[in-house]
């Protein structure tokens, strides 16, 4: 449970999951209070895409870990190469252990149900009561109940039983990035820190019981050097396909230039690469998926059209899909609010420091 100090509101106090006791120290940055701050005339729908973490498939679909298991509990590290702004990385993610009430253990892969709370709970620390630094890393103060709500309010409704077992993987599986070269980019968790109220604690008082959850050191990273963009979070949470989800910020954070004469591309064997989603041995199931969400991001007003030019093979074989997404004009709009927002945090806050 995370709590303020007595007498000390410069640090936070809380038990882990381990019940081990930790103190952080508790500090208020100009950049978090910039990331905390839209451009927009509503600001309550809007939350910000991370610069690279974002961009890393770290997320298994939960209904194929089952086929993957060795002896019905253990996952092997999984492996990924991905591309971010034309650089080629490698990310292995390693799964998470959890003990269930019958005392059975399972091992799991971060899932698309772990994305969606992370993004909940980015959303929440956008709320400056909420998000906080704590020994100089980024994170959010919350109850379960507010994270309950938020979620159902959403259309992504979890029980408390469901809910403390996302928490505890995003806190217990970890994920590390290399370049192609075999520089290491990091080593963590989702969740380096994760503390949570107690049962007890939850039963007596649900809507006063604080967690903690410090964020990835690369949403940290983000924040500090203002490379997160706006985006439409309450859109984002309302898509039915996860993939457009995918598809929705990865256009709202790499397609800065959207415009009618500019339309954008991106190949299906690029969006079954990134997105981290099932690759059917069948191509025309792929297609069939991502045009899915395509036209989703088409009933949403994101794009106003989309054509795709197929590369076939022997047997007239899908090798490769082109797709050229011309934007919708609200989507326009959205991006020329989110220019103009990352414009206005760079001069605020270079504005404010002492030059060298």
């Amino acid at each position: 449970m995370a709590e303020h100090a007595a007498n000390d509101v410069s640090s936070v106090k809380g038990k882990d999951i381990r019940g081990k006791l930790v103190t952080l120290e508790l500090k208020k940055p100009a950049q978090l209070s910039l990331f905390q701050t839209f451009l927009a005339p509503d600001e309550d729908k809007y939350s910000n895409t991370i610069e690279l973490y974002d961009a890393i498939p770290k997320y298994y679909p939960r209904k194929h870990m089952d086929s993957l298991r060795i002896n019905d509990t253990f996952l092997r590290a999984l492996t990924r190469d991905f591309e971010h702004r034309g650089e080629s990385f490698t990310v292995t993610i390693r799964p998470a252990r959890i003990v269930h009430k019958d005392r059975s253990e399972q091992e799991y892969y971060p899932s698309f149900r772990e994305e969606i709370v992370e993004d909940a709970l980015r959303k929440i620390a956008c709320d400056s009561l909420n998000g906080v630094f704590l020994n100089e890393q980024a994170g959010v103060q919350f109850t379960l109940y507010e994270l309950q709500k938020e979620l159902k309010a959403r259309g992504h409704a979890l029980n408390l039983q469901e809910l403390i077992e996302a928490l505890k993987i995003c806190n217990l599986a970890s994920f590390s990035v290399e370049k192609a070269d075999g520089t290491a980019i990091i080593q963590s968790p989702i969740f380096p820190v994760l503390l949570i109220a107690s049962k007890e604690d939850w039963l007596k008082k649900s809507k006063q019981a604080r967690c903690y959850v410090q964020f990835n050191p690369l949403v940290t990273a983000s924040i500090n050097r203002l490379s997160y963009r706006q985006y439409d979070y309450l859109m984002y949470m309302a898509y039915k396909h996860r993939l457009s989800r995918w598809l929705h910020k990865r256009l709202a954070h790499n397609y800065v230039q959207a415009s009618m004469i500019n339309p954008y591309t991106i190949n299906l064997s690029t969006i079954l690469r990134d997105s981290g989603s099932y690759k059917s041995p069948r191509a025309n199931n792929c297609t069939r998926e991502v045009e899915a969400a395509l036209d989703e991001l088409k009933s949403k007003g994101v794009i106003m059209s989309f054509e795709a030019a197929f590369k076939r093979g022997l047997r007239n074989k899908i090798i490769d899909v082109a797709y050229t997404l011309l934007p919708d004009l609200s989507f326009i709009a959205e991006v020329k609010r989110a220019n103009a927002r990352s414009k206005r945090v760079h001069e605020t806050y270079f504005g404010q420091r002492e030059p060298r």
